[in-house]
C-alpha cells in the first residue's frame, strides 16, 4: 500500500508536468502573455523538480518517508490550489512552482521505497512497475489536458490533481511507516547552490536559442553554464559532503543509459 501511495503520487505529479502545454493558446489569451512567457509554467516546473531531485538522496537519509510523502503531497496540494484560482499569470507560475518541489520530492521517493520495503529478488519487477507509470503518465499528459481543457477548463487540471494528492495524503497518513532509521548528515549548500545554478543558467540559455544563435546573451549564459559545471566538480572532488556522486559517470552503463533517457 505504501508504494501504491507512491506510485499514485508520482503519476499525477508527472501527468502535470506536461499536460499544460496544449492549454498555451487559451492562456495566452486569458492572461495576456507571449508564448515564450507562458511556457515558464512548464519550464518552471520541470526546472524546480531537477533541482528538488539533486536532494533527494540527502532528504531520504535525513526524514522519514511519512515525513517527505507528508510534505510532498501539502506542497503539492497547496500549489495545485493556488494555480486553479489565480487571477494572474504570475500567481499562476508561482502555484506551479509550489507543486513542483511536492512532484521533485515524491517522484524519487517512489524508487526509495522499493528498494527498503520490497525484498530484493522483486526489486526488478517493482523497478519495473515505477518505471512503467512515469512513461505511462509522459504519454498520457497531452491527452489528459486537450481534453480537460475542451470540456471543461484548463483549471480543472489542478482541481483533478489535488482531489488525487488529497487521496493520497490521506493513504500516506494511515499505512506509512518508517522503513530507516534517520542519518543526521550536514547538507552542502554550496554544492547545491552551483549545481542549481547550473540548470538554471543552461535551461535560460537553451530558451534564447530562439532570439537567433548570434544572441549574446545566449553564449554568456553558456560560458557561465561551463564555469558553474568546472566549479561544482571542484567543490565535490574537496568537500566531504557529497550531494552528488561524480563516481557514477565512470559506470559506461549509467553514463550511456542516462544520455538515452536525456535525448528521449
Amino acid at each position: 500500500m505504501a508504494v501504491l501511495s507512491a506510485v499514485f503520487m508520482s503519476f499525477v505529479g508527472i501527468l502535470t508536468e506536461t499536460s499544460l502545454n496544449v492549454t498555451f493558446p487559451t492562456m495566452m489569451k486569458q492572461f495576456n502573455v507571449a508564448l515564450d512567457t507562458v511556457q515558464w509554467t512548464t519550464t518552471g516546473y520541470l526546472l524546480t523538480i531537477a533541482i528538488i531531485m539533486i536532494c533527494s538522496s540527502y532528504l531520504n537519509e535525513r526524514f522519514t518517508a511519512k515525513q517527505l510523502f507528508t510534505v510532498a503531497c501539502v506542497d503539492f496540494m497547496v500549489g495545485s490550489v493556488i494555480s486553479a484560482l489565480v487571477p494572474n499569470f504570475l500567481i499562476l507560475l508561482l502555484g506551479r512552482l509550489i507543486s513542483a518541489l511536492g512532484a521533485g520530492i515524491s517522484t524519487p521517493l517512489m524508487f526509495n521505497l522499493v528498494t527498503e520495503i520490497i525484498p530484493h529478488a522483486k526489486w526488478g519487477v517493482y523497478m519495473g512497475i515505477a518505471g512503467l507509470v512515469v512513461a505511462m503518465a509522459t504519454t498520457l499528459e497531452p491527452a489528459f489536458g486537450g481534453i480537460t481543457n475542451f470540456y471543461l477548463s484548463w483549471r480543472w487540471i489542478f482541481i483533478f490533481a489535488t482531489i488525487i494528492a488529497l487521496v493520497v495524503f490521506i493513504a500516506v497518513i494511515l499505512v506509512i511507516g518508517k522503513y530507516h532509521e534517520q542519518v543526521k548528515i550536514n547538507f552542502d549548500w554550496l554544492a547545491f547552490v552551483v549545481l542549481a545554478g547550473v540548470f538554471i543558467t543552461l535551461t535560460v540559455g537553451v530558451n534564447q536559442i530562439s532570439k537567433g544563435i548570434t544572441n549574446p546573451l545566449f553564449w554568456l549564459l553558456l560560458v557561465a553554464t561551463a564555469v558553474l559545471i568546472w566549479l561544482f566538480i571542484k567543490l565535490s572532488q574537496r568537500s566531504t559532503k557529497k550531494l552528488l556522486d561524480l563516481a557514477v559517470f565512470k559506470q559506461n552503463a549509467f553514463v550511456w543509459g542516462a544520455l538515452a533517457y536525456f535525448l528521449l
